[in-house]
């Protein structure tokens, strides 16, 4: 490869991050509400990629892709792109590119290993990975921010709380018995997922990553990684073997 420094744009529901990585390293990650074009101007002369990659959840696409598309070789993240894993999802075209990107990222880290990566963010998201670089699927739940607000909007009496995690597993008044439903109950979600998938599949690795994932990593019991940046691994990852393939 020409130069081994890329620019990565995981595009959320309700944020925009950029990274640069060279080679795998990463060396920079910043968290947007909007990006500017002279913010990817600035990255340009600082780090000097050339190569870029995105993925998106949204529908309409940010103004900035326009000038990447147009000043750098760009690729979008979908159900088309090469990828060094195997995809058994029955419907490629509906599964969310930042689930994908999850699986090759703890692909990348753990090759010949059963790995399940849990994306904590607006939605939660399960996906696994068995060992013969094989992506079975996954599920997807809400989060925990989307859980407080639903019991607020959609209930006429149920205040709007902020999380918490109480050591009590019984909520002693309305605010706790709220933040027990949501925290524990995502808490008791996972660890319940971790050892049905167990049972089935025998040893996994269990991967933690997104924006709870350091909150939860504190009170989840079983044995776990906590990987923030996993999504953003996976599309660089799926860059570098884009360009592998193209001799770029």
């Amino acid at each position: 490869m020409t130069s081994d420094t890329q620019l990565v744009v995981d595009i959320g529901n309700s944020f925009i991050k950029l990274a640069v990585f060279k080679g795998t390293k990463l060396v920079y990650k910043e968290q947007f509400g909007k990006v500017k074009v002279a913010t990817i101007q600035g990255l340009k002369l600082k780090y000097g990629f050339l190569y870029c990659i995105f993925s998106t959840v949204r529908t309409k696409q940010p103004y900035f892709l326009r000038h990447l598309d147009r000043n750098f070789h760009l690729i979008q993240m979908n159900h088309k792109t090469k990828i060094p894993i195997k995809n058994l999802y029955t419907s490629p075209k509906t599964l969310g590119p930042d689930r994908l990107a999850a699986a090759i990222g703890a692909h990348q880290l753990y090759p010949g290993k059963n790995v399940l990566t849990i994306d904590l963010g607006t939605c939660i998201k399960y996906d696994f990975i068995d060992s013969k670089s094989q992506y079975h699927g996954g599920n997807i739940a809400p989060g925990l921010e989307m859980r407080l607000e639903s019991m607020h909007i959609l209930t006429s009496k149920l205040p709007r709380v902020n999380r918490a995690f109480n050591k009590n597993l019984l909520g002693k008044n309305t605010k706790e018995a709220l933040q027990n439903g949501a925290v524990w109950g995502i808490k008791c979600e996972i660890e319940r997922f971790i050892k049905t998938l167990t049972t089935i599949w025998g040893d996994i690795i269990i991967i933690l990553s997104g924006g709870d994932s350091i909150y939860f990593g504190e009170i989840i019991e079983s044995k776990i990684f906590v990987l923030p940046d996993l999504v953003l691994s996976g599309l660089n990852e799926t860059l570098r073997y884009h360009r592998i393939l193209k001799k770029l």
